[in-house]
């Protein structure tokens, strides 16, 4: 952030100096950080104004900030094109991390893959200073994206965790910077399979992801949830908060937001009519499988083979389409080299979210591996684990029975946790002593068999008690 600059006492403010430059520059990156677009819009507007009324040589850094602002507010509004043409002749003339860092945000969402992942400016031994954090905290998730494309899971949580931090060290945990790193990490823990983690992430920071969060982030999160609704069960939460998030899209103008949700109710839809016995009947364990034919060299990849998280759900959305057609042998021929891919990558949840017909495909092959070829069943342990995932998810909805009730007091300092209040200030707000809070709070656990606070908010939204 550019810091408001000290003016002598006594001196009157004069047009003609650069106080108002740098406060529409301050209002401006502000008003971005915070995604209020509108402000933000008018606060570059406003710089336009006061420079176009100044030719002197040492007001082209203001100019050059105010083209880094305006690319900003066209990539917050989704315009790439627009933004990067704006940017490419900045950040190579003239070294500035920050467009150089937007700029490779821009092409990594842009699809230019070479680009993006080409060495970015941030200096990231030097301690951030000001408005360097917000430049770190933007190409330390660019990098995490891109590692997640590339099915480098374990970097892609590394650099996410180290933006998150920064954020929180920063600006707060209820910034809107958190939202960004906490999605990616998100998405790393779901396709590892843990649930849990990505509730604890995503669901105590939805409503400013709503209100603040850029378009990638939205998107992610949105769908990152409707998911683990609909694993837990909750159908009809998954489709309305896909609902929800399309009718934003429309809202902030936003079609590549109402594509994606749109997109994805589509899919759980699909799912659902599958699971209610519209597509063909899952096999048993014990039915015979179908003899594999395709040779056991087809099944390798080649080491340089370009790999990305896209390209491997595009292939099991294949395998899985193939298998609901009957087409076995050609889905076996798809799905066996990107099960090594998944197993060497630490992959679970995108063969869960697959479809119905790869999982009973994938039931049909954990059977066939050692009587048809013995020098696949290193295989067998890791789609057992695939399975292990999926009868876990089909039991969610029915293991919600268990759980106790909660009385309308513990439903009420419930929800006060999940709004991230500490047993002081719920007590306050009740009028109850701590003790009695602690008291509801070790029943609500013992209830919902649960050991933090984390945990309790996330099985209660799960099975419906908030």
């Amino acid at each position: 952030m550019v810091p408001f600059p000290a003016t002598r006492v006594g001196r009157p403010r004069s047009s003609g100096g650069t106080w108002e430059f740098r406060r529409a520059i301050v209002r401006a990156r502000s008003a971005l950080i915070g995604m209020r677009l509108e402000d933000a819009s008018r606060a570059t507007a406003q710089l336009k104004r006061l420079l176009s009324t100044r030719r002197e040589p040492h007001f082209a850094r203001y100019a050059r900030a105010l083209q880094i602002l305006e690319a900003s507010v066209l990539a917050a509004e989704d315009d790439f094109s627009a933004a990067r043409s704006m940017l490419k002749s900045l950040a190579a003339y003239n070294g500035d991390t920050l467009a150089a860092t937007v700029l490779r945000y821009l092409d990594w969402k842009h699809g230019d893959r070479e680009q993006a992942g080409a060495p970015d400016t941030v200096d990231y031994l030097a301690a951030p200073v000001g408005g360097k954090a917000v430049c770190r905290i933007l190409s330390l998730c660019v990098s995490a994206g891109l590692a997640f494309d590339r099915l480098q899971l374990a970097v892609s949580a590394n650099l996410a965790t180290e933006a998150l931090q920064l954020a929180r060290l920063r600006y707060g945990n209820g910034s809107p910077l958190c939202t960004f790193p906490a999605t990616l990490l998100a998405q790393v823990a779901y396709e590892q399979g843990r649930l849990e983690e990505v509730d604890t992430l995503l669901r105590p920071r939805l409503s400013v992801i709503r209100a603040s969060g850029i378009l990638e982030c939205v998107a992610r999160a949105s769908v990152l949830l409707a998911r683990l609704s609909l694993h837990r069960g909750r159908d009809r939460a998954a489709l309305t908060m896909l609902r929800e998030t399309e009718a934003l899209g429309r809202a902030r103008r936003w079609p590549r937001l109402v594509s994606i949700a749109s997109s994805e109710y589509a899919r759980v839809l699909q799912m659902l009519r599958y699971d209610e016995g519209q597509g063909p009947a899952r096999p048993q364990p014990c039915s015979r499988p179908p003899p594999l034919r395709t040779r056991v060299g087809s099944y390798t990849l080649s080491p340089d083979a370009a790999l990305s998280f896209s390209a491997f759900e595009n292939i099991l959305r294949r395998a899985c389409s193939a298998a609901a057609q009957g087409s076995v042998d050609d889905s076996y021929e798809l799905l066996i080299p990107w099960l090594r891919v998944g197993a060497a990558r630490g992959l679970c949840m995108a063969f869960v979210d697959a479809g119905r017909p790869l999982l009973a495909l994938l039931e049909q092959l954990y059977y066939a591996l050692p009587t048809n070829d013995p020098r696949l069943s290193d295989l067998r342990p890791y789609i057992a684990t695939l399975l292990r995932f999926t009868a876990q998810a089909d039991s969610e909805e029915s293991s919600t029975i268990a759980y106790r009730p909660l009385s309308r007091r513990e439903i009420g300092i419930l929800q006060m946790i999940a709004d991230g209040m500490s047993n002081k200030g719920i007590a306050r707000s009740l009028g109850i002593a701590p003790e009695t809070v602690k008291s509801h709070a070790k029943s609500i656990f013992v209830k919902l068999a649960t050991r933090t606070r984390a945990q309790a908010v996330a099985r209660a939204e799960a099975i419906g008690f908030l």
